[in-house]
């Protein structure tokens, strides 16, 4: 299976670690030259937490610039995998998706919020969106090197142009194609599940990172110490309330025990830095609009407020000016 990934973060580099030493033929495409040539000459170095790692040679994952993609780079594809983060979806529909969309089949997106897929679907006349969940853990701690700091699930599925689970029947070469792809991750060392329900799956995660991370990154604390003081449980379960009155207006179904999944997360990620908190940290943009963001406009279509929402949006928007 032919796998172009674009993105060489933690995940990026995490995934296509492990699914080229599992086999996959995986072409990573960096944002930066000197990345790229970084992972050529030395591979991918992966970190595991109990002290292992596994090294991938030079050559068994080919890397390249992201300003050298060209269309039969997405036309040799079985899946394009994105893994960049949100903010950058935008310039990635400008230099990708619009000058060779149309030879691209098949798009995988592991990103945090909501708004891309539909986006993204504009520019793929023929081809087929699918929204990725994972709670893997993963740090990058060098161009090539990547620390694998927990293990987690990942759901794929399917979406169609009006943002919901794909309906009606699906050609049999894509479903076993499909297959396929989740049995290779599995392979891979990742627990995946291929699920119809993707819908609720994404605004599950992000129900959950529009809790945590942005009080992480305003704080500056890691995710477990959220639990700490009464206060910051407080905030916590005052953000989650106001979310969930949105998803009700808006007629997204959520689990009776969310909640309990939000606290449970924190506990098992007790020592992560959230994404956004080092975003912040380190002077970069957040995924704050496509998250918490989300979350306010989905209110405003359906008339209810999420003023706390938005003004978390407009605090973390402020530290990275």
């Amino acid at each position: 299976m032919d796998i172009q990934m674009i993105g060489a973060g933690s995940l990026g580099l995490l995934y296509a670690g492990k699914l080229a030493a599992s086999g996959a033929k995986v072409t990573l495409w960096c944002r930066s030259d000197e990345q790229a040539a970084a992972i050529h000459s030395s591979g991918i170095t992966i970190h595991h937490s109990d002290g292992g790692e596994l090294h991938i040679p030079p050559g068994v994952v080919k890397a390249h610039p992201l300003s050298e993609f060209h269309e039969e780079a997405g036309a040799a594809a079985d899946y394009l995998v994105l893994m960049v983060k949100q903010q950058g979806i935008e310039d990635l529909v400008e230099r990708v998706f619009i000058p060779y969309g149309r030879s691209i089949q098949r798009c995988v997106c592991f990103q945090n919020g909501t708004g891309h897929l539909e986006l993204l679907q504009q520019h793929l006349p023929s081809g087929a969106i699918y929204a990725a969940i994972t709670t893997e853990g993963a740090k990058r701690i060098g161009p090539r090197e990547v620390l694998h700091a927990g293990s987690g699930t990942t759901t794929i599925g399917p979406y169609n142009t009006e943002g919901m689970p794909e309906s009606g029947q699906k050609s049999a070469s894509r479903e076993i194609s499909d297959i396929r792809l989740i049995e290779l991750l599995n392979r891979a060392g990742f627990k995946t599940y291929l699920s119809n329900e993707i819908y609720t799956a994404i605004y599950r995660k992000l129900m959950i990172n529009a809790v945590i991370n942005p009080l992480t990154a305003l704080w500056r604390i890691p995710n477990g110490a959220l639990l700490d003081d009464p206060m910051r449980i407080q905030l916590m379960k005052e953000l989650f309330d106001e979310a969930c009155a949105v998803y009700d207006a808006a007629g997204i179904s959520r689990e009776d025990h969310l909640w309990d999944q939000i606290v449970g997360v924190c506990r098992m990620t007790s020592t992560n830095t959230s994404s956004m908190l080092k975003d912040v940290l380190e002077g970069r943009a957040t995924e704050i609009s496509w998250i918490n963001g989300s979350i306010v406009r989905l209110g405003q279509r359906h008339g209810v407020a999420a003023p706390k929402h938005e003004l978390l949006c407009r605090l973390i928007e402020g530290t990275t000016k």
